[in-house]
Protein backbone atom coordinates (compact mmCIF):
# COMPACT_ATOMS: atom_id res chain seq x y z
CA UNK A 1 0.00 0.00 0.00
CA UNK A 2 1.22 3.66 -0.74
CA UNK A 3 0.43 6.99 1.29
CA UNK A 4 0.31 10.33 -0.18
CA UNK A 5 2.18 12.80 1.81
CA UNK A 6 0.75 16.74 2.06
CA UNK A 7 0.18 19.37 4.52
CA UNK A 8 -0.87 23.30 4.08
CA UNK A 9 1.35 26.50 3.72
CA UNK A 10 -0.57 30.24 5.20
CA UNK A 11 1.22 33.01 4.55
CA UNK A 12 2.65 32.69 1.01
CA UNK A 13 3.30 36.07 -1.25
CA UNK A 14 5.62 34.24 -3.69
CA UNK A 15 6.56 30.97 -5.03
CA UNK A 16 8.45 28.00 -2.72
CA UNK A 17 9.70 25.06 -3.69
CA UNK A 18 8.91 22.05 -1.36
CA UNK A 19 11.01 18.96 -1.50
CA UNK A 20 9.75 15.29 0.19
CA UNK A 21 12.96 13.45 0.55
CA UNK A 22 15.45 15.85 -1.70
CA UNK A 23 13.64 13.93 -4.64
CA UNK A 24 10.25 15.08 -4.69
CA UNK A 25 10.03 18.46 -5.56
CA UNK A 26 6.86 21.12 -5.44
CA UNK A 27 6.66 24.25 -6.63
CA UNK A 28 3.70 26.36 -4.76
CA UNK A 29 2.24 30.03 -5.45
CA UNK A 30 -0.60 30.12 -3.07
CA UNK A 31 -2.18 29.50 0.22
CA UNK A 32 -4.15 26.34 1.28
CA UNK A 33 -3.61 22.31 0.68
CA UNK A 34 -0.69 20.89 -0.88
CA UNK A 35 0.42 16.53 -2.00
CA UNK A 36 3.45 15.81 -3.38
CA UNK A 37 3.03 13.99 -6.20
CA UNK A 38 5.24 10.79 -5.79
CA UNK A 39 3.57 8.29 -2.89
CA UNK A 40 5.70 6.65 -0.38
CA UNK A 41 5.09 2.89 0.62
CA UNK A 42 3.38 2.19 3.83
CA UNK A 43 6.17 2.48 6.46
CA UNK A 44 8.63 4.49 4.33
CA UNK A 45 10.31 7.76 6.58
CA UNK A 46 9.50 11.07 4.86
CA UNK A 47 11.07 14.39 5.41
CA UNK A 48 9.47 17.28 3.69
CA UNK A 49 11.89 20.82 3.47
CA UNK A 50 12.15 24.06 1.76
CA UNK A 51 14.24 24.08 -1.36
CA UNK A 52 14.14 27.58 -2.72
CA UNK A 53 12.29 30.29 -0.59
CA UNK A 54 9.87 32.68 -2.05
CA UNK A 55 11.85 36.21 -2.68
CA UNK A 56 12.23 38.40 0.64
CA UNK A 57 9.51 35.84 2.90
CA UNK A 58 11.41 33.04 5.00
CA UNK A 59 9.08 29.47 5.65
CA UNK A 60 9.57 27.16 8.30
CA UNK A 61 8.15 23.53 8.25
CA UNK A 62 6.80 21.84 11.04
CA UNK A 63 5.34 18.49 11.20
CA UNK A 64 7.60 17.68 8.40
CA UNK A 65 9.41 14.21 9.21
CA UNK A 66 7.83 10.99 10.06
CA UNK A 67 6.71 7.23 8.80
CA UNK A 68 4.07 6.85 6.30
CA UNK A 69 1.70 4.76 7.99
CA UNK A 70 -1.23 6.46 6.27
CA UNK A 71 -1.91 9.32 4.35
CA UNK A 72 -0.11 12.21 6.10
CA UNK A 73 -2.17 16.16 5.54
CA UNK A 74 -0.63 18.00 8.62
CA UNK A 75 2.60 19.06 7.39
CA UNK A 76 2.52 22.44 8.68
CA UNK A 77 3.87 25.73 6.15
CA UNK A 78 3.99 29.22 7.80
CA UNK A 79 5.60 31.70 5.92
CA UNK A 80 6.10 35.27 6.55
CA UNK A 81 8.07 38.45 5.35
CA UNK A 82 11.99 38.33 5.70
CA UNK A 83 13.51 41.95 6.98
CA UNK A 84 15.84 43.73 5.25
CA UNK A 85 19.25 44.13 5.93
CA UNK A 86 20.62 47.57 4.89
CA UNK A 87 24.44 47.84 3.97
CA UNK A 88 26.89 50.46 2.26
CA UNK A 89 28.02 48.94 -0.93
CA UNK A 90 30.50 52.01 -1.99
CA UNK A 91 30.98 55.51 -1.49
CA UNK A 92 31.73 57.59 1.71
CA UNK A 93 28.91 59.39 1.80
CA UNK A 94 31.06 62.92 0.78
CA UNK A 95 30.39 64.16 -2.90
CA UNK A 96 33.63 63.12 -5.12
CA UNK A 97 34.24 61.34 -8.27
CA UNK A 98 37.16 58.97 -6.56
CA UNK A 99 37.85 55.67 -7.75
CA UNK A 100 38.64 52.91 -5.16
CA UNK A 101 37.52 49.80 -3.37
CA UNK A 102 33.80 50.39 -1.66
CA UNK A 103 33.73 53.08 1.05
CA UNK A 104 36.94 54.25 -0.31
CA UNK A 105 35.92 55.40 -3.57
CA UNK A 106 32.93 58.50 -3.87
CA UNK A 107 29.57 59.57 -5.54
CA UNK A 108 28.45 63.01 -6.79
CA UNK A 109 24.10 62.16 -6.67
CA UNK A 110 24.10 58.49 -8.10
CA UNK A 111 20.74 57.95 -10.15
CA UNK A 112 20.67 54.97 -12.55
CA UNK A 113 21.67 51.89 -11.24
CA UNK A 114 21.83 48.50 -12.90
CA UNK A 115 23.35 44.99 -13.28
CA UNK A 116 25.89 43.69 -15.23
CA UNK A 117 26.21 40.14 -16.49
CA UNK A 118 28.73 39.68 -13.71
CA UNK A 119 27.00 40.64 -10.93
CA UNK A 120 28.15 43.94 -10.85
CA UNK A 121 26.24 47.49 -10.81
CA UNK A 122 26.63 50.19 -13.07
CA UNK A 123 25.64 53.63 -12.18
CA UNK A 124 24.53 56.72 -13.86
CA UNK A 125 26.22 59.35 -11.30
CA UNK A 126 24.53 62.16 -12.56
CA UNK A 127 26.22 64.82 -10.20
CA UNK A 128 29.59 64.38 -11.85
CA UNK A 129 28.32 63.36 -15.82
CA UNK A 130 29.90 59.84 -15.00
CA UNK A 131 28.77 56.08 -16.14
CA UNK A 132 30.55 54.63 -13.10
CA UNK A 133 31.59 50.72 -12.65
CA UNK A 134 31.69 48.11 -9.66
CA UNK A 135 32.90 44.81 -9.71
CA UNK A 136 31.03 42.45 -7.92
CA UNK A 137 34.23 42.97 -5.19
CA UNK A 138 33.25 46.16 -5.33
CA UNK A 139 36.08 48.18 -6.68
CA UNK A 140 34.59 51.38 -8.55
CA UNK A 141 35.82 52.48 -11.47
CA UNK A 142 34.89 55.40 -14.22
CA UNK A 143 33.25 53.09 -17.39
CA UNK A 144 32.64 56.33 -19.47
CA UNK A 145 32.41 59.58 -19.19
CA UNK A 146 34.88 62.45 -19.01
CA UNK A 147 32.49 65.10 -16.89
CA UNK A 148 32.02 67.66 -19.18
CA UNK A 149 28.69 68.79 -20.10
CA UNK A 150 28.36 67.81 -23.52
CA UNK A 151 26.97 65.78 -26.21
CA UNK A 152 30.35 63.53 -27.47
CA UNK A 153 30.45 59.98 -28.79
CA UNK A 154 33.38 58.49 -28.14
CA UNK A 155 35.80 55.39 -26.05
CA UNK A 156 35.11 55.62 -22.13
CA UNK A 157 36.48 58.59 -20.95
CA UNK A 158 36.73 60.57 -24.50
CA UNK A 159 32.70 60.58 -24.40
CA UNK A 160 30.89 63.29 -23.06
CA UNK A 161 26.79 63.19 -21.76
CA UNK A 162 24.76 65.67 -20.63
CA UNK A 163 23.03 65.41 -17.73
CA UNK A 164 23.02 61.75 -17.70
CA UNK A 165 20.29 60.11 -14.97
CA UNK A 166 18.65 56.74 -15.28
CA UNK A 167 20.39 53.50 -17.67
CA UNK A 168 19.25 49.93 -18.41
CA UNK A 169 22.01 46.97 -19.23
CA UNK A 170 20.43 44.49 -22.27
CA UNK A 171 21.45 40.81 -21.78
CA UNK A 172 24.47 41.62 -23.85
CA UNK A 173 25.88 43.80 -21.34
CA UNK A 174 25.72 46.52 -23.83
CA UNK A 175 24.48 50.06 -21.72
CA UNK A 176 21.73 52.49 -22.60
CA UNK A 177 21.73 55.40 -20.97
CA UNK A 178 19.11 58.36 -20.80
CA UNK A 179 21.03 61.74 -21.54
CA UNK A 180 18.52 63.87 -20.21
CA UNK A 181 19.81 67.45 -21.03
CA UNK A 182 20.89 66.25 -24.49
CA UNK A 183 17.60 65.17 -24.85
CA UNK A 184 18.76 61.68 -26.00
CA UNK A 185 19.50 58.03 -25.79
CA UNK A 186 22.87 56.85 -25.72
CA UNK A 187 24.53 53.41 -26.15
CA UNK A 188 27.75 51.89 -24.15
CA UNK A 189 29.19 49.11 -25.72
CA UNK A 190 31.13 46.75 -22.79
CA UNK A 191 34.15 47.87 -24.50
CA UNK A 192 32.80 51.41 -23.65
CA UNK A 193 32.19 52.46 -26.69
CA UNK A 194 29.55 55.49 -26.40
CA UNK A 195 27.54 56.60 -29.19
CA UNK A 196 23.97 58.28 -30.38
CA UNK A 197 20.42 55.87 -30.50
CA UNK A 198 17.92 58.33 -30.71
CA UNK A 199 17.64 61.88 -30.33
CA UNK A 200 19.32 64.89 -31.87
CA UNK A 201 18.82 67.37 -28.96
CA UNK A 202 15.52 69.08 -29.74
CA UNK A 203 13.40 69.09 -26.89
CA UNK A 204 10.44 68.30 -28.22
CA UNK A 205 8.23 64.69 -28.51
CA UNK A 206 8.44 63.65 -32.18
CA UNK A 207 8.63 60.15 -33.24
CA UNK A 208 10.78 58.89 -35.99
CA UNK A 209 13.44 56.75 -36.73
CA UNK A 210 17.15 57.07 -34.45
CA UNK A 211 18.28 60.93 -34.70
CA UNK A 212 15.17 61.90 -36.42
CA UNK A 213 13.22 61.63 -33.76
CA UNK A 214 13.24 64.35 -30.52
CA UNK A 215 12.79 63.51 -27.14
CA UNK A 216 11.84 65.82 -23.88
CA UNK A 217 14.16 65.31 -21.31
CA UNK A 218 14.55 61.76 -21.07
CA UNK A 219 15.19 59.94 -17.39
CA UNK A 220 14.89 56.68 -17.55
CA UNK A 221 15.29 53.42 -19.93
CA UNK A 222 14.56 49.84 -19.81
CA UNK A 223 14.70 47.27 -22.11
CA UNK A 224 12.77 43.85 -23.06
CA UNK A 225 13.99 40.66 -23.89
CA UNK A 226 13.36 41.18 -27.68
CA UNK A 227 15.84 44.22 -27.30
CA UNK A 228 13.29 47.52 -27.77
CA UNK A 229 14.07 50.13 -25.77
CA UNK A 230 11.26 52.13 -23.51
CA UNK A 231 12.20 55.70 -22.48
CA UNK A 232 10.45 57.56 -19.85
CA UNK A 233 10.27 61.21 -20.21
CA UNK A 234 10.57 63.75 -17.55
CA UNK A 235 9.19 66.92 -19.41
CA UNK A 236 6.74 65.23 -21.88
CA UNK A 237 5.28 62.87 -19.55
CA UNK A 238 4.95 60.05 -22.13
CA UNK A 239 6.63 56.71 -22.30
CA UNK A 240 8.08 56.45 -25.64
CA UNK A 241 9.06 53.04 -27.66
CA UNK A 242 12.61 52.39 -29.74
CA UNK A 243 12.51 49.09 -31.20
CA UNK A 244 16.09 47.52 -32.59
CA UNK A 245 15.52 49.17 -35.98
CA UNK A 246 15.69 52.35 -34.24
CA UNK A 247 12.08 53.22 -35.12
CA UNK A 248 10.94 55.41 -32.03
CA UNK A 249 7.14 55.61 -31.10
CA UNK A 250 4.85 56.93 -27.84
CA UNK A 251 3.57 54.31 -26.21
CA UNK A 252 1.79 55.80 -23.86
CA UNK A 253 0.78 59.23 -22.05
CA UNK A 254 0.24 62.23 -23.84
CA UNK A 255 0.84 66.23 -23.13
CA UNK A 256 0.05 68.44 -21.06
CA UNK A 257 0.94 65.86 -18.28
CA UNK A 258 -1.30 65.00 -15.87
CA UNK A 259 -3.09 61.65 -14.72
CA UNK A 260 -5.20 59.12 -16.18
CA UNK A 261 -5.52 55.68 -16.62
CA UNK A 262 -6.27 54.32 -20.08
CA UNK A 263 -4.69 53.47 -23.53
CA UNK A 264 -1.76 54.54 -24.97
CA UNK A 265 -2.28 58.41 -25.87
CA UNK A 266 -5.62 57.94 -23.16
CA UNK A 267 -3.42 57.83 -20.50
CA UNK A 268 -1.26 60.55 -18.87
CA UNK A 269 1.37 60.91 -16.45
CA UNK A 270 3.24 63.64 -14.19
CA UNK A 271 6.22 64.42 -13.91
CA UNK A 272 8.29 60.27 -13.15
CA UNK A 273 12.11 59.67 -12.71
CA UNK A 274 12.34 56.01 -13.27
CA UNK A 275 10.47 52.79 -14.59
CA UNK A 276 11.55 49.07 -14.50
CA UNK A 277 10.16 46.31 -16.62
CA UNK A 278 9.31 42.81 -15.86
CA UNK A 279 9.49 39.38 -17.71
CA UNK A 280 5.91 39.43 -19.59
CA UNK A 281 6.86 43.20 -20.75
CA UNK A 282 5.06 45.14 -18.24
CA UNK A 283 6.49 48.75 -17.06
CA UNK A 284 6.44 49.74 -13.95
CA UNK A 285 6.33 53.84 -13.66
CA UNK A 286 6.96 55.90 -10.78
CA UNK A 287 4.98 58.56 -11.25
CA UNK A 288 6.63 60.92 -9.00
CA UNK A 289 4.41 64.08 -9.29
CA UNK A 290 1.37 61.80 -9.04
CA UNK A 291 2.61 59.92 -6.22
CA UNK A 292 1.61 56.87 -7.47
CA UNK A 293 2.87 53.63 -9.10
CA UNK A 294 1.70 53.10 -12.71
CA UNK A 295 1.58 49.91 -14.74
CA UNK A 296 2.16 49.54 -18.63
CA UNK A 297 0.92 46.39 -20.28
CA UNK A 298 3.22 46.04 -23.90
CA UNK A 299 -0.36 46.77 -25.29
CA UNK A 300 -0.20 50.48 -23.79
CA UNK A 301 -3.10 49.97 -21.50
CA UNK A 302 -2.33 51.89 -18.11
CA UNK A 303 -3.28 51.64 -15.27
CA UNK A 304 -2.46 52.68 -11.16
CA UNK A 305 -0.93 49.79 -9.62
CA UNK A 306 -0.41 51.56 -5.94
CA UNK A 307 -1.12 54.77 -4.61
CA UNK A 308 -3.64 57.41 -3.84
CA UNK A 309 -2.13 60.30 -5.20
CA UNK A 310 -2.33 61.97 -1.51
CA UNK A 311 1.33 62.31 -0.35
CA UNK A 312 2.25 60.04 2.47
CA UNK A 313 3.91 56.55 3.72
CA UNK A 314 0.78 54.61 4.58
CA UNK A 315 1.13 50.78 4.23
CA UNK A 316 -1.86 48.44 2.72
CA UNK A 317 -3.56 47.76 -0.04
CA UNK A 318 -2.85 49.11 -3.00
CA UNK A 319 -5.99 51.49 -3.40
CA UNK A 320 -5.22 53.33 -0.05
CA UNK A 321 -1.72 52.87 0.58
CA UNK A 322 0.85 56.31 -0.09
CA UNK A 323 3.48 57.43 -1.49
CA UNK A 324 5.10 60.66 -1.20
CA UNK A 325 7.21 61.20 -4.84
CA UNK A 326 8.69 57.93 -5.48
CA UNK A 327 11.37 58.20 -7.52
CA UNK A 328 12.99 54.52 -7.87
CA UNK A 329 11.58 51.33 -9.12
CA UNK A 330 12.47 47.76 -9.83
CA UNK A 331 10.91 44.32 -10.18
CA UNK A 332 11.73 40.66 -9.07
CA UNK A 333 11.04 37.84 -11.07
CA UNK A 334 7.78 36.85 -9.14
CA UNK A 335 6.27 39.74 -9.45
CA UNK A 336 7.00 42.07 -6.49
CA UNK A 337 7.42 45.75 -7.20
CA UNK A 338 10.17 47.50 -5.07
CA UNK A 339 10.03 51.24 -4.93
CA UNK A 340 12.51 53.89 -3.50
CA UNK A 341 10.19 56.41 -1.85
CA UNK A 342 12.20 59.58 -2.32
CA UNK A 343 10.03 62.23 -0.14
CA UNK A 344 9.40 59.80 2.95
CA UNK A 345 13.80 58.22 2.46
CA UNK A 346 11.95 54.70 2.14
CA UNK A 347 12.06 51.36 0.60
CA UNK A 348 8.48 49.89 0.05
CA UNK A 349 7.10 47.05 -1.07
CA UNK A 350 4.01 45.81 -3.31
CA UNK A 351 3.23 42.62 -3.81
CA UNK A 352 1.69 40.92 -6.93
CA UNK A 353 -1.72 41.41 -5.23
CA UNK A 354 -0.81 45.25 -4.69
CA UNK A 355 -0.25 45.11 -0.90
CA UNK A 356 2.05 47.72 0.03
CA UNK A 357 4.96 47.53 3.03
CA UNK A 358 8.01 49.31 4.33
CA UNK A 359 11.07 47.35 3.87
CA UNK A 360 13.76 49.47 5.66
CA UNK A 361 13.77 53.58 6.22
CA UNK A 362 12.91 55.62 8.90
CA UNK A 363 9.71 58.31 7.53
CA UNK A 364 10.80 61.80 6.71
CA UNK A 365 14.56 60.89 8.33
CA UNK A 366 17.47 61.34 6.13
CA UNK A 367 20.88 59.69 6.38
CA UNK A 368 23.22 57.13 6.04
CA UNK A 369 22.95 54.26 8.52
CA UNK A 370 22.84 50.51 7.74
CA UNK A 371 20.84 48.42 9.82
CA UNK A 372 17.83 46.27 9.78
CA UNK A 373 14.88 47.85 8.69
CA UNK A 374 13.47 51.08 10.36
CA UNK A 375 17.33 50.46 11.80
CA UNK A 376 18.29 51.74 8.96
CA UNK A 377 17.86 55.08 7.13
CA UNK A 378 18.35 56.37 3.19
CA UNK A 379 19.11 59.98 1.96
CA UNK A 380 16.76 60.83 -0.80
CA UNK A 381 17.25 57.78 -2.96
CA UNK A 382 16.17 57.59 -6.62
CA UNK A 383 18.02 54.81 -8.11
CA UNK A 384 16.74 50.66 -7.49
CA UNK A 385 17.51 47.60 -9.21
CA UNK A 386 17.33 43.68 -7.87
CA UNK A 387 19.14 40.73 -8.94
CA UNK A 388 17.61 37.10 -9.31
CA UNK A 389 18.36 36.73 -5.51
CA UNK A 390 16.33 39.33 -4.36
CA UNK A 391 19.33 41.43 -3.24
CA UNK A 392 18.18 45.24 -3.63
CA UNK A 393 20.61 47.70 -4.50
CA UNK A 394 20.13 51.51 -4.30
CA UNK A 395 21.09 54.82 -5.65
CA UNK A 396 20.89 56.31 -2.44
CA UNK A 397 20.90 59.82 -4.18
CA UNK A 398 21.50 62.80 -1.85
CA UNK A 399 23.78 60.60 0.46
CA UNK A 400 26.34 59.80 -2.45
CA UNK A 401 26.00 56.08 -1.11
CA UNK A 402 25.46 52.91 -3.29
CA UNK A 403 23.42 50.59 -0.40
CA UNK A 404 22.66 46.95 -0.59
CA UNK A 405 19.59 45.33 1.03
CA UNK A 406 19.46 41.70 1.47
CA UNK A 407 16.88 39.56 3.19
CA UNK A 408 17.33 38.12 6.17
CA UNK A 409 15.29 36.32 8.94
CA UNK A 410 13.26 38.72 11.01
CA UNK A 411 14.26 38.42 14.61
Amino acid sequence: MKHSIGGTVTGLEGRLVLQNNAGDDLQLSADGKFTFATTLVEGSDYKVSIRTQPLWQFCTVTKDTGKASADVSDVTVACSAAAAKVETLAGTGSPGAANGKGTAASFLLPYGIALTKDGGLLIGDWGNNLVRKISPEADVTTFAGDGNFATVDGNGTAASFEDLTGLTVDATDTAFVADAGGHRIRKITPTADVTTVAGNGTNTTTDGNGTAATFNTPVSVAVDAAGNLYVLEYGGGVVRKITPTGDVTTLAGSSPRGFADGTGTAAKFGRGYNMAIDSSGNLYVADSENHRIRKITPAGVVTTLAGTGTPGATDGPGDSATFSDPRGVAVDAHGNVYVADFGSSLLRRITPAGVVSTLAGQKGITGGQDGIGAAATFAQPLGLTINAAGTLYVADTFGNLIRKVTPVRAP
